[in-house]
């Protein structure tokens, strides 16, 4: 991460989402707090009153007047916040780097609707379910999350970004703890977006939050991106993402890039097959490797590949990300990712046609 500055910031120390949760619980509390303040008081009860008029406003909810009552609880029911603000109850699931998992989301939000809580019954009306995320996260996670509801309203995500820019970036006090996790959390936006800025011959010095940032800058341009993500294996893991996802007979074909921070060698533009039966696995990569090489002509290399149920049939030869005067170019190296799209294209209405090249 860019360093924030020389002074010492407690935030690069108190790194884990119960701290943060902390952050949250006293910012909403500070909303509360009205009548008889100083001026640095006044600023912490603007910054929490900002805080939960913007979570409110991302359900399209207003927080008119002033805050009567609030009651905040943690962990109940393991829901990392909840809090009442006078008739409207937010339920806040806090994340730093990690994500959804295993139904959470859903359990969460019945357990307080059905009155399992401390606050009693909540009506679903009143009820205001946020994932709070400052990490970084794909958009195909941010789409899959505001998805995740069958019934009840859907979380809605509020990012690291939101954060700075509706909430932490008003604050006009001098509260270090409030200074240090803006501060922190600036440092990481900052991180994330140096791809912008990124030098062909500093490659090996790019960071994991900045390719984070670079993938989920690629999201965007890409076709049927299915996002990004850690893939751990015995070689130390990499960043992954994945695009382009077609079904065909025997499994799936997709586009695959391979990120390995540190190492411009490893950092592959990777053609991938899945197959559904392990029986298929050889001539399902001896088939679609001719075919993506005879669709891709010279841009393709064949690598020497074991037979698997996930395979690498084809890679791109060149380097997939285009430099101008020595910059990241961003269109170009967009416009690489789209000829390796065409190129799957083809190889798959190769396939269909038996084989043959069509004109």
């Amino acid at each position: 991460m860019t360093k924030m500055n020389d002074k010492p910031n407690i935030f690069k120390y108190a790194t884990k989402e119960l701290s943060q949760d902390a952050v949250i619980c006293w910012l909403i509390d500070w909303a509360g707090r009205q009548g008889g303040q100083d001026e640095e008081d006044k600023a912490l009860h603007e910054c929490g009153r900002r805080f939960v008029k913007a979570l409110l406003a991302e359900h399209g909810a207003r927080l008119d007047g002033a805050i009567e009552k609030i009651e905040i609880r943690q962990q109940d029911h393991s829901i990392d916040v909840l809090a009442r603000i006078n008739d409207y109850v937010l339920l806040i699931e806090d994340k730093t780097s990690t994500g959804d998992h295993s139904g959470q989301l859903k359990r969460y939000y019945e357990a307080v609707a059905e009155g399992k809580t401390g606050l009693g019954e909540v009506g679903e009306k009143n009820l205001f379910p946020i994932f709070l995320k400052t990490g970084n996260q794909s958009l195909a996670a941010d789409r899959g999350i505001e998805e995740s509801m069958e019934t009840g309203r859907s979380y809605k995500i509020f990012n690291r970004k939101e954060f700075l820019e509706k909430v932490l970036n008003h604050y006009e006090g001098s509260n270090p703890i409030l200074m240090d996790f803006r501060a922190y959390l600036q440092a990481w936006e900052d991180d994330a977006n140096s791809f912008k800025d990124w030098k062909e011959g500093e490659r090996t010095r790019w960071s994991w939050n900045a390719w984070q940032g670079f993938l989920r800058h690629l999201e965007e341009k890409l076709t049927h991106c299915n996002g990004w993500g850690y893939v751990p294996n015995p070689q130390g893991g990499f960043l992954g993402l994945w695009w382009s996802v077609n079904d065909i007979e025997g499994g799936k074909i997709y586009l695959q890039l391979e990120i390995v921070t540190g190492k411009p060698d490893v950092q592959k533009l990777c053609f991938k097959v899945a197959v559904g039966n392990e029986e298929d696995r050889g001539a399902m990569k001896d088939k679609w490797r001719k075919l993506v090489r005879d669709a891709g002509g010279e841009a393709i290399e064949l690598p020497r590949t074991r037979s698997g149920l996930t395979m690498t049939i084809a890679l791109w030869k060149e380097s997939w990300l285009a430099f101008s005067d020595g910059a990241l170019d961003l269109d170009k190296t967009s416009a690489n990712l789209k000829k390796a799209e065409e190129v799957l294209a083809k190889a798959i209405d190769m396939e269909r046609q038996g084989g043959e090249t069509q004109s």
